[in-house]
């Protein structure tokens, strides 16, 4: 099951317009559990790169913990997702997003398929 969710990861890398190249840093795949480390190369050169810890709840594969960061080419932080047990006092906690200025806001549960979609969304508004 866990091979499973690492392979779609892979596919989603492979055909998502958004990612021009990916490399795999990392990756393990146990019976109950797995980690994966990826860095990407985005279409206008800005980093993507990625780490989730995943665990088998209720037959399913859930990303028991994440972070999606973000940065311009020069190594400027755009954005990073991840629901690492700090900052309290978010109303979403543990999930929340890192901005540049230190800034933290609240976030929903993210997936890979989700900082893809954001991404693509925010680059296009920039380019349109």
């Amino acid at each position: 099951m866990i091979d499973s969710y690492l392979d779609g990861i892979t596919q989603e890398l492979l055909v998502n317009p958004v990612i021009s190249s990916f490399k795999i840093l990392r990756q393990e795949a146990g019976e109950d559990d797995g980690y994966v480390r990826i860095k990407c190369t985005i279409f206008n050169s800005d980093i993507l790169e990625f780490a989730e810890y995943l665990h088998i709840r209720k037959k399913r594969v859930c990303n028991e913990t994440y972070s999606f960061h973000w940065q311009t080419a020069e190594g400027q932080l755009v954005k990073r997702w991840d629901n690492v047990q700090h900052h309290r006092e978010i109303d979403s906690f543990p999930h929340h997003i890192h901005l540049p200025g230190r800034k933290i806001i609240g976030s929903t549960p993210m997936t890979l398929k989700k900082v893809l979609a954001e991404i693509e969304k925010t680059i296009s508004q920039i380019f349109n």
